[in-house]
C-alpha cells in the first residue's frame, strides 16, 4: 500500500484538474484492461453522449481531421459488406462489435474543447497501468506461492491474474506507458520508479515483439536526445538499475525464444497434410501455417477485391484447421495477423484503407517530430503482423482513442 498510495494520490490530483471531457476520455482508456467489456462500453457511451451534448449547445462547432473521417469511412465499408457477405448473421454481429470505429471518431469530431490536455490524459492512463501491473504482480506472487508454480509470474498467467487479459495486448498498453515516461520532460522520482517498474513488468509479460520494439524505440530516443550531452551520474545509475532488474527477470523470455528456434520446423509446417491432434505448435509455426491457409483460401474463394464480409473469415479458416487435422482446441483461432484478417474479410479495398490510416499517422508523427506518436504507430504497425489487434475490443478502442487523441489538431468548422 505504501507503494500504491502515491500513485493513487497523483492520479486523483490530476483528475481533479481535468474537465468533464478529459475525465470521460480517461475513463475510456483506463477501463480497457478491466475484465469484460461492459465497463469500457459504458465509458465510451458517456464520452459519446457528452460530445453530442457539447456539439448541440456550442453553436454546432466541430473538430475534424483526416484520421477521424477515414475511420468513419472504414465503418461505412463494414456496413457495405452486408451486400456481399457470405453470412449476414456474422456480419451483423460484427457491425455491433465494431461500433467503436464509428462512435469514437464522431465523439472526437463533435468535441470542440480546445483545452483538451493530451499529456494529462496519457499521464493518468500510464499511472493506471502501473496500478494494474502491481495488482497483477501481487496476485501472481500469491498464486506462485500457493501452487509452487513460478509460471504465474510470466506471460498469460501473469496478465490473467485479474481476468482473461491477453499478455500481448497488455504488453502493448504497458509499452505506451513506458514511451510516455521515457519522453516526459522533468520526470519526478515517482515517474522514474514507474518507468523502471513498467520495464520490469513488460519483460515478465514475455512478449518478444513488443519488448524488442519498446527497447529499440527507447534507445533511439535516448541516443537522439543525449547524443551531444555528457551522460550524467543519474542517467547512468538509472540505466544500470534497469539492466540489473530486467536481465534476471528475462529468463522466461529467453526460454521462450529458445523454444521457438528449436521446435519450429518450417518444412513440416509448410508441407505436412495431416498434423494430428498431438502436434506441438510454436507461436511462430502456427502463424506461418495461418499465412499458408490464408493464401490457399484466397485462391479457392477468389474474394480478393472485397473479401468475404466483415467478421466472416473464421469459418473458412476453421475449415482449414479441420482439413489439416488440427487439435479441435485451435478452432476459432483467428489469423493472428491484422493485415491478413482485414484482407480476408474486406479484400484489397479494406487493406488499402487501413494502410492509408496507419501511414497517415506515421507521416504526421514524422512531420511534427512527435516521438511519442511515432513510437505508438510503429508499435501498432509491427504488432499487427502477429495479432489481429484492431479486430478485438481492447485493441480497437486503444488504437482509435490514442490515435485520435495524439493527432488532434486545431481545425474547427462552424
Amino acid at each position: 500500500m505504501a507503494v500504491i498510495f502515491p500513485i493513487f494520490k497523483s492520479v486523483f490530483q490530476k483528475i481533479k484538474e481535468a474537465n468533464l471531457t478529459e475525465i470521460l476520455l480517461i475513463a475510456v482508456l483506463v477501463t480497457i484492461p478491466i475484465v469484460g467489456h461492459a465497463t469500457n462500453s459504458i465509458a465510451i457511451i458517456l464520452f459519446f453522449l457528452s460530445a453530442c451534448y457539447k456539439f448541440i449547445t456550442n453553436k454546432k462547432q466541430f473538430y475534424f481531421n483526416q484520421i477521424s473521417l477515414l475511420l468513419i469511412s472504414l465503418y461505412i465499408l463494414f456496413l457495405c459488406s452486408l451486400l456481399w457477405t457470405n453470412n449476414l448473421g456474422n456480419t451483423r454481429a460484427g457491425l455491433e462489435q465494431f461500433l467503436s470505429y464509428l462512435v469514437l471518431p464522431i465523439a472526437f469530431i463533435f468535441n470542440n474543447d480546445k483545452q483538451f490536455n493530451k499529456e494529462k490524459v496519457i499521464n493518468i492512463f500510464s499511472l493506471s497501468l502501473v496500478i494494474y501491473a502491481l495488482l497483477c504482480l501481487i496476485v501472481g506472487i500469491v498464486n506462485a506461492s500457493k501452487y509452487s508454480d513460478i509460471s504465474f509470474l510470466f506471460y498469460h498467467k501473469l496478465s490473467g491474474s485479474l481476468g482473461n487479459l491477453n499478455a500481448i495486448y497488455l504488453s502493448v498498453f504497458i509499452s505506451l506507458g513506458i514511451s510516455f515516461f521515457v519522453t516526459k520532460k522533468n520526470k519526478s522520482k515517482l515517474e522514474f520508479l514507474c518507468l523502471i517498474f513498467l520495464s520490469l513488468f513488460l519483460v515478465l509479460l514475455s512478449s518478444k515483439m513488443v519488448i524488442a520494439i519498446t527497447f529499440i524505440t527507447s534507445i533511439l530516443y535516448f541516443l537522439r536526445k543525449r547524443k551531444f550531452k555528457k551522460l550524467n551520474l543519474k542517467s547512468a545509475v538509472l540505466f544500470i538499475v534497469i539492466l540489473l532488474v530486467i536481465i534476471p527477470a528475462g529468463s522466461n523470455l529467453f526460454g521462450r525464444i529458445k523454444v521457438e528456434f528449436q521446435k519450429t520446423k518450417m518444412n513440416e509446417v509448410l508441407n505436412t497434410k495431416d498434423f494430428g491432434h498431438s502436434y506441438i505448435w510454436t507461436g511462430f509455426g502456427l502463424r506461418v501455417f495461418q499465412a499458408k491457409a490464408f493464401i490457399e483460401i484466397l485462391k479457392e474463394k477468389k474474394n480478393i477485391v472485397l473479401g468475404s464480409g466483415l467478421n466472416n473469415s473464421q469459418d473458412n479458416l476453421n475449415e482449414k484447421y479441420k482439413e489439416y487435422n488440427f487439435y479441435p482446441g485451435f478452432l476459432n483461432y483467428n489469423y493472428h495477423n491484422q493485415y491478413m484478417q482485414i484482407f480476408a474479410e474486406l479484400g484489397i479495398v479494406g487493406l488499402c484503407l487501413l494502410l492509408l490510416i496507419l501511414l497517415l499517422i506515421l507521416k504526421e508523427a514524422i512531420i511534427n517530430k512527435d516521438y511519442f506518436l511515432l513510437s505508438f504507430i510503429i508499435l501498432i504497425l509491427v504488432v499487427s503482423f502477429t495479432e489481429s489487434f484492431l479486430w478485438r475490443q481492447r485493441g480497437m478502442v486503444f488504437f482509435i482513442t490514442v490515435s485520435l487523441l495524439l493527432t488532434k489538431r486545431e481545425k474547427y468548422i462552424n
